[in-house]
């Protein structure tokens, strides 16, 4: 099964650690890194377990879209599972907001 992650996704993600590092001197680029890391760990284990995680119940967007919604290093992640032309499973991570800026 294939995980596949928007590049907004990965965009919001940096646009964030981007700003945090900026408010947050303590926080380095080796620590911000390393968050980065298992974020990405986390998503592509999406793959086995996507079925865990319930629909969204905040974003009214991802709501409308019908999108599953999971928590990782306060992150919160939008996906749908769909199935391409050949008939595999795909993940696909479509939208990402920090928890700080999530309602």
């Amino acid at each position: 099964m294939k995980v596949l992650i928007d590049k907004d996704v990965v965009s919001k993600i940096d646009d964030f650690y981007t700003a945090a590092m900026s408010n947050h001197i303590s926080l380095s680029e080796e620590t911000v890194s390393a968050k980065k890391q298992r974020l990405i760990a986390a998503l592509k284990s999406l793959a086995d377990y996507h079925f865990v995680y319930p629909k969204a119940r905040l974003k009214k967007e991802w709501i409308n879209a019908g999108w599953q919604e999971c928590i990782c290093e306060d992150f919160h992640f939008a996906y749908e599972v769909c199935i391409n032309e050949t008939g595999e499973t795909i993940i696909w991570i479509r939208d990402a907001i920090h928890s700080l800026l999530y309602y």
